[in-house]
This record gives C-alpha cells, sequence and structure tokens, in this order.
C-alpha cells in the first residue's frame, strides 16, 4: 500500500482529478485546499502559484498509473517551475472503520 500526496496548481486541478477519475479501481481521492502559496523561480524572479494537494491511498499495482497520470495532466504546457511535486510513501497500516477490515483490503473501494 502507498500514499500518494500531489502538489498540483489550483487551476489545474479539476483536469486532474476528471483524469484520475477513468483510472479503475481507484479508490478515492481527498483534496486538500492549500492555504500557502508554492513557489518558483521563473526568468529570476519568484512567482507565487495557488496550489492543491490530492491525498490517495492505493494498492502497490496502481502507483505507477495514478502517479503518471497526475504528471501528465498537472504539467502546463512543456512544463513550467511550480506545476507542482509528487510523494509517494508507503503506508504501514490501513483499517477501515465501516468494518475493521485491515490492509491492502482496506484502501479498495
Amino acid at each position: 500500500m502507498r500514499e500518494i500526496k500531489a502538489y498540483v496548481r489550483e487551476h489545474m486541478l479539476d483536469h486532474v482529478i476528471d483524469a484520475l477519475a477513468a483510472v479503475p479501481e481507484l479508490p478515492g481521492i481527498a483534496i486538500v485546499q492549500v492555504r500557502e502559496f508554492g513557489h518558483a523561480v521563473q526568468n529570476g524572479r519568484l512567482i507565487k502559484t495557488e496550489m492543491a494537494k490530492l491525498e490517495i491511498d492505493v494498492p502497490d499495482e496502481l502507483v505507477e498509473q495514478v502517479v503518471d497520470t497526475i504528471i501528465e495532466h498537472a504539467r502546463t504546457g512543456e512544463g513550467h517551475p511550480g506545476d507542482g511535486k509528487v510523494f509517494v510513501s508507503e503506508l504501514r497500516e490501513a483499517v477501515r472503520i465501516a468494518d475493521g477490515t485491515r490492509g491492502d483490503v482496506a484502501v479498495r473501494r
């Protein structure tokens, strides 16, 4: 099981979510509105970019597809500083509150 955290430009969020909705067996997406701004240097000057944070817990076999989908649909044109970042972490445990199911099955629908 893995946790994928992605910071994407606010104006690209709907595009990314629509693309992720097409991934079969994707358990769900948590969206966190980020109060801070992402910072990047472009042409020697600091630019501010409003960001949104996606949190997605997935079985191992979906990690590559989900990460690739985020990268493809969050990138602006040929890619620019401030397009965002994706982080993948290992989940040690998952428990479904409704029935106590544990492990990989708990992160599936």
